[in-house]
Parts: structure tokens; C-alpha cells; sequence
């Protein structure tokens, strides 16, 4: 049985060829993904904020509109946006320093940074 509880078929997955390509000790076990604090190439960083925790804060704005903002950026911005606009199904804008996602997100937000695991040196 697959994930989900539905059965595979044989030749339904169209990587099933490269399996075999892939290193033993770099496959995964299925329905797991890999960690993202693997990639070396992370374009940002993240400096935590001075009692040790992440930044990452709730504002609510006018008309009632909550905006979850994650300070102390360096680096590429737009990156970490991008990121948190796909697994946060929401609307956001970088700036400099700062990213705006729309709407309270701080527990997504703040397990996608410990994903991450970037802190600034």
C-alpha cells in the first residue's frame, strides 16, 4: 500500500527509473521529506533576538488585519518570502530586514525557522 492508504501501481510513478541512481544512505523513507537545514546554499540568515528566541511577531493593523513580521533578516529576503508564502498559504511582502506574512502565522512561521536553523554567526 502507498501513503494514504491507496495501492500503487506499477509504473504509476514516473521516477520510479531513478531509484536506483540515488545513494543508499540519501534515500528517505516515504512520506518523509528531507530537512531543509540541509541545504547549504540557504540565501539567508536569521539572528534570534536577545532573550534567545526567534523573531517573529503578531501586529494587528487597521480594519482588524493581523500581520505575523519575522525580523533580524540578513541576506536574501525575497528567498525566505517565497518560502513562507507557500507553506503559510498566505500573502506577504519582504523588506531590507524584515518579511510581512498576512495573518497570525507565528506557529508555522516559527517551526519553518527551527527547520531552517539559521542564525546569523
Amino acid at each position: 500500500m502507498g501513503v494514504g492508504g491507496k495501492v500503487k501501481v506499477s509504473g504509476s510513478d514516473p521516477f520510479e527509473k531513478l531509484l536506483d541512481k540515488i545513494p543508499s544512505g540519501a534515500r528517505l523513507s516515504e512520506g518523509t521529506a528531507a530537512p531543509l537545514e540541509s541545504d547549504p546554499a540557504v540565501p539567508f540568515r536569521i539572528a534570534r533576538t536577545r532573550k534567545g528566541g526567534w523573531p517573529v511577531f503578531v501586529e494587528r493593523r487597521a480594519a482588524g488585519k493581523t500581520v505575523t513580521i519575522v525580523r533580524n533578516l540578513s541576506g536574501d529576503t525575497g528567498a525566505l518570502l517565497a518560502v513562507l508564502k507557500k507553506r503559510c498559504a498566505a500573502g506577504g511582502r519582504a523588506f531590507t530586514d524584515s518579511v510581512e506574512i498576512q495573518g497570525d502565522h507565528r506557529a508555522k512561521v516559527e517551526a519553518i525557522l527551527r527547520e531552517y536553523g539559521k542564525e546569523a554567526p
